[in-house]
């Protein structure tokens, strides 16, 4: 009896998780067509959820992102998103969980040929979990970026360029740290292409 017991628990809560899942998305759905009913036909408003995730032997990573879109104009378009990160790193005493919520707005310029965009993120919680320590509280990440965003190939190719400055306070952490404040500038290349 418990062999068939087990499968038939792990079938259930299967079934559960995707239908809560897919009446996630329903909802999401639903509230963009809502707050299209009252945007007017020249400025789209869309409202998307993505999920992401990798795993291997070892890693597991998972990142949700709430994004909210708004075209004011046919030049100027404002996103804002919402992510929550979470990952697992089981490899014996140096396993470790974290887990991170950030915030982003970008407004893009349309140029014609390319998109210009000038972004602003937070990443207010993020914690770290390892076996010797406990949880960790990571000091307070605030990023400012600009972006170049090329497509080529009837928009079906799409690179952008980013440089982006990201800075620490450390009056946010739980553990002392040696320095009040960091900085690390970044360039960035990402290269799409749609199917």
């Amino acid at each position: 009896m418990q062999r068939l017991t087990k499968p038939l628990v792990v079938l259930c809560l299967g079934a559960s998780l995707l239908t809560s899942y897919a009446a996630t998305a329903s909802v999401i759905e639903k509230a963009e067509q809502w707050l299209n009913s009252y945007s007017g036909h020249d400025n789209p408003f869309s409202l998307t959820l993505t999920k992401n995730k990798i795993q291997f032997k070892g890693c597991k990573q998972k990142q949700y992102q709430l994004a909210f879109s708004q075209q004011f104009t046919s030049q100027f378009n404002l996103e804002a998103v919402v992510y929550y990160n979470k990952g697992r790193l089981d490899d014996g005493v140096l396993s470790q969980r974290v887990r991170s919520h950030e915030f982003e707005v970008v407004s893009w310029w349309d140029r014609g040929d390319y998109r210009v965009g000038l972004s602003h993120k937070v990443r207010p919680r993020h914690e770290m979990r390892v076996p010797i320590a406990g949880a960790i509280q990571l000091p307070t990440s605030t990023t400012a970026g600009v972006y170049v965003e090329v497509p080529f190939n009837d928009n079906s190719h799409i690179l952008t360029i980013g440089a982006l400055q990201e800075s620490w306070d450390s009056d946010s952490a739980s553990a002392t740290l040696p320095w009040r404040t960091s900085t690390d500038n970044q360039l960035t290349f990402q290269y799409a292409v749609a199917f």
